[in-house]
């Protein structure tokens, strides 16, 4: 560290509250966002307080250092990465303020997210008019700072149109206001001599003095957002959506700030309009049997009057379709569409939707080029068009290959009129350079993300992408449009804004840069700046992974181990925390670090030499790693389908090469040998693990939190229990099958494999013991995966026999069942271990079978509430409909799943040294305050750990849902 990066710390250390990050780990991962590009910054200062922002900023300023503002980093044109410091303002500043319903408006600080922010207005019936795919993660400082807009614009315009005022802090820390401005104040502000008189002064006569050129190089179409807004500082030149009414005029500073990609001001809290949410909304989805015959009928479709058109193109529907979660919403395509459009209704009644959206249907139905036409009149914002659509980024970037669709000329937008021959151009321009796009987007406003696939890790593959950067930048200028119409300029495009718009209006935006930041450290090299687009790339020509001699799992499927952890685009769908089960820790955390994108990024960085590390053994990417819960929601709730759980055993793995085995490591790893024993002296056992001393002993011995109980064991487990039981004399009437009996139900919660044997033979089964050692979970979690992989070996070789007969092999402890059903086919067994893992069912999931269980004996019962917490591997591999299923075939339950994420215990996540708090808040976060509000309602859940979490935390006593079902079974006739 320099002399000066030292006295930098110091005072950002001394003179705020601020977290200041300028180690090497946390410095890379924040040198990328969501887009092509990779720049080391000199640090990372997360405020907490609006004091801390400014102060940092002028500390910055006194030591001569560059800023870059970053909420989400979800920017496709590098906006948010430099090499300056970096402001995280995603973290803390997230205060919703006072809804103003009188002027219908908000105060928000810019790390609020706008999902959030839409659920807070929504009891009062309103919501933020921008509605952009990325809602459950962007946060309104980075949608104003880019002006985005999204999928209603049509209707709603772009975040321009909806901010009323705006505190900023300026380059050098002082804050101020910007907001609505008469003449007369204006006249007064400009009078004075400081920073703000000057800087109004500066842009009036700035806007004076070139106002004909603005007027007449303006694209004159309502997606535009490259450069900055000097259309907004002259009466009636802004455009905006059909039908909108604005306020009269007024000089305004704060829609200067708005797309200006943090070039002008840092934001510290905006006042923001909202809007009524509408009383009714609808979908009609159209589907073509080609691009242009979509594209050809477009305006015909906007003449209706919807409030969005959006489009999808086969290739983003065929990656859906490779999604294990996705390709569960694609029922919306009628045949087998190459575009898809969808027109969103907003309407003030259920007959007027039914009405104006029955029109728009019988004018294309039979029509030639039309696939079919479907209506969705209620829920239509859940609609599942719009879950692959909000997805389309991240399905594009899960392209496997070093060919990807790329983002640099995604963003153009054109007139709608224009729009099919202007795609007809571009992909002209395309096939001259031997390749094609992938299309989707925002077609009523002629703003279609076209996304050429190129390998840019190839010298060639850049310089195409240069050539073609250039070719489209010709023709946006030809038709008159915008070489961005809602992800920015940044580094893909800011080199353009000359050539777009002439060199009047291009020193017109030197001057406003140089009034605001005369010494160029606010986000340099954008907007007004020339970079290249081929340069400074995160994964480019002198980009080279150097994997492991050998790797246990089979990375294949994504093009081996260093491309499992390049599938990352970087979007951040894992900072969404207001529902599913993706990221926990970042959930509770907000931290950057403790994203899947994070631990994606820094694996990569080992991994390509940029972080040098023995064995994939680094700091940065151990202490990534340390709060992945190996969930396994990534692997479906990630669009791009980053295995973080699968890449995070396979680092540990390597990372023990030539080194000891932590003791808490090998002690859960074979938790199989000790199970048998603490089961055996049960009751000697389970004092020890109650007392003090022993805990005390295993937190300095094992790193096991002693403020955690440790799972009791049975003496009359499982298997003894079986042995001596009588069969039900329903059993074997339907066949037979085989039950694991996991290490965990068998030596510590034997009730529950009592109640699936007894479930089972009352619904007509034999039931066979599987016997198996272990299924490999515990190992394979902590990374012994040879421990694991040979444990696989031994089971596929016992079970494959029952599954060639067809014998059903059933789990009750998800997390071991799914291991047979996951982890057994990544470790190359071969056929039989993929005949073992189809024939593997969970027991809940196979009794609400109603082909394999036609008749369920039970009995009447009193009427009981139910919540049921899913386990998160459950919910990532196989969903939790089976469960549910299997519930609701019990008379009088009223079950209710929860949207509760991870329960925080995670295996043995929860008890390690380390991982209390965070185990805790996520049993806090949506779990525990549920059963608090309904405490006379019973907790179902599947999974072990997750009833240990409750247990430990709340002494709640949870079922597993085989117990409640065995609880109700009707007795066999005499």
């Amino acid at each position: 560290m320099t002399a000066a990066t030292s006295r930098l710390r110091d005072r950002l250390s001394r003179e705020t509250t601020a977290e200041v990050l300028l180690d090497e780990g946390s410095r890379w991962l924040y040198a990328t966002d969501a887009s092509l590009y990779q720049i080391e910054p000199l640090g990372v200062v997360v405020p907490r307080t609006g004091d801390d922002l400014a102060a940092a900023v002028r500390i910055a300023f006194e030591e001569g250092v560059p800023i870059v503002p970053r909420g989400a980093a979800t920017s496709l044109s590098g906006q948010t990465i430099g090499e300056g410091l970096v402001l995280d303002l995603s973290k803390y500043l997230n205060r919703i303020g006072i809804v103003d319903r009188d002027r219908m408006t908000v105060k928000v600080e810019p790390g609020v997210v706008l999902d959030r922010l839409n659920a807070h207005l929504r009891p009062l019936g309103l919501m933020f008019g921008p509605d952009v795919s990325t809602g459950d993660r962007a946060t309104l400082g980075g949608m104003i700072g880019n002006n985005s807009a999204g999928a209603r614009s049509l209707k709603y315009g772009k975040v321009v149109d909806h901010v009323r005022s705006l505190d900023v802090v300026l380059d050098d820390g002082t804050r101020t206001t910007f907001g609505p401005t008469s003449a007369e104040d204006l006249d007064r502000i400009c009078r004075q001599d400081d920073r703000v008189g000057r800087i109004h002064r500066s842009v009036r006569d700035t806007v004076a003095r070139h106002r004909a050129a603005i007027e007449a190089r303006f694209p004159k179409i309502l997606r535009r957002v490259s450069g900055y807004n000097l259309d907004e500082l002259v009466p009636g030149l802004a455009r905006r959506a059909p039908g909108w009414v604005d306020g009269p005029w007024a000089f305004n500073l704060a829609r200067l700030i708005v797309g200006s990609e943090g070039t002008l001001a840092v934001i510290a809290s905006a006042e923001v309009n909202v809007v009524p949410i509408p009383p009714a909304q609808g979908l009609v989805i159209l589907s073509f049997a080609s691009i242009p015959a979509a594209l050809d009928r477009l305006n015909e479709i906007i003449a209706t009057g919807p409030a969005a058109v959006e489009m999808v193109d086969r290739m983003m529907l065929d990656l859906a379709a490779r999604n294990r979660d996705y390709a569960r919403s694609l029922s919306f395509a009628s045949g087998r569409p190459e575009a898809i459009l969808a027109a969103q209704f907003y309407a003030d009644s259920a007959e007027e939707l039914a009405d104006r959206a029955g029109d728009l249907a019988r004018r294309f139905e039979g029509q030639p080029g039309v696939l079919g036409v479907r209506q969705s009149l209620s829920e239509s914002a859940k609609d599942d068009f719009w879950k692959i659509r909000k997805a389309g980024v991240s399905l594009l970037m899960g392209m496997v290959g070093d060919h990807k669709p790329v983002a640099f000329v995604e963003d153009t937008a054109v007139a709608p009129e224009v729009l099919p021959a202007f795609y007809d151009r571009f992909a002209a321009i395309l096939a001259r350079h031997g390749t094609h796009g992938a299309c989707y987007g925002h077609a009523d406003v002629g703003c279609l993300h076209i996304r050429p696939v190129l390998n840019v890790k190839t010298a060639e593959g850049v310089e195409t992408l240069r050539e073609i950067s250039r070719e489209v930048s010709d023709l946006v200028v030809e038709f008159g449009g915008s070489m961005s119409g809602e992800h920015g300029d940044g580094l893909a495009r800011s080199i353009w804004n000359r050539k777009l718009f002439g060199d009047e209006v291009y020193a017109a935006f030197g001057e406003v840069k140089h009034a605001f930041d005369p010494r160029d450290r606010m986000n340099p090299g954008k907007v007004v700046a020339e970079p290249d687009p081929g340069a400074s790339l995160r994964i480019g020509p002198t980009y080279h992974a150097v994997e492991p001699e050998e790797v246990l799992f089979d990375f294949d499927a994504q093009g081996g181990f260093a491309r499992a952890a390049e599938m990352c685009s970087g979007v951040g769908a894992c900072r969404k925390n207001g529902g599913g089960t993706m990221c926990p820790s970042y959930m509770v955390t907000l931290d950057e670090r403790h994203t899947t994108r994070a631990r994606a990024n820094a694996l990569r960085l080992v991994l390509d030499g940029t972080m040098p590390a023995d064995n994939l053994d680094h700091p940065a990417l151990r202490e990534a790693l340390d709060l992945c819960l190996q969930c396994k929601a990534c692997k479906t709730e990630c669009p791009s389908n980053v295995d973080m759980s699968k890449l995070k055993a396979e680092v540990l793995h390597q990372s023990y090469k030539g080194r000891p085995v932590p003791l808490g490591v090998r002690l859960m790893a074979y938790i199989f040998r000790l199970n048998p024993i603490g089961s055996a002296t049960a009751p000697l056992a389970n004092a020890t693990l109650r007392s003090p001393a022993f805990r005390w002993l295993m937190e300095k011995l094992a790193r096991i939190d002693r403020r955690r109980t440790l799972p009791t064991f049975e003496s009359n487990h499982l298997r003894k229990w079986f042995k001596a039981h009588t069969p039900d004399p329903r059993a074997g009437s339907r066949g037979k099958v085989i039950l694991l009996d996991d290490c965990f139900t068998t030596y510590n919660s034997p009730d529950v494999g009592r109640a699936a044997v007894r479930v089972l033979e009352a619904s007509g089964y034999t039931v066979e013991l599987a016997g198996l050692p272990c299924c490999g979970r515990p190992a394979i979690s902590k990374g012994l995966l040879t421990l694991g992989r040979d444990l696989a070996r031994e089971n596929v070789r016992r079970l494959v026999g029952a599954a060639r007969e067809g014998t059903p092999i059933l789990g009750c402890e998800p997390s071991c069942l799914l291991t047979l059903v996951d982890e057994y086919r990544d470790f190359r067994l071969g056929p039989d271990a993929d005949l073992v893992a189809a024939s593997a069912r969970m027991v809940d999931s196979f009794i609400a079978d109603r082909e394999a269980v036609p008749d369920l004996p039970l009995t009447a019962g009193s009427p009981e509430k139910v919540l049921l917490h899913g386990h998160c591997q459950q919910k990532a591999l196989v969903g939790t409909a089976g469960t549910l299923a299997a519930l609701r075939r019990v008379e009088g339950l009223e079950v209710s799943e929860l949207d509760s994420g991870c329960c925080g215990m995670a295996g043995s996540f929860g008890y390690e040294l380390g991982h209390y708090e965070v185990s805790e808040a996520l049993a806090n976060r949506v779990l525990l305050p549920a059963l608090a509000k309904e405490p006379g309602t019973r907790l179902v859940a599947p999974g072990f750990s997750c009833r240990s979490q409750v247990h430990g935390l709340a002494g709640v006593d949870a079922v597993h849902p085989l117990e409640l079902i065995a609880s109700r079974l009707a007795p066999p006739e005499a």
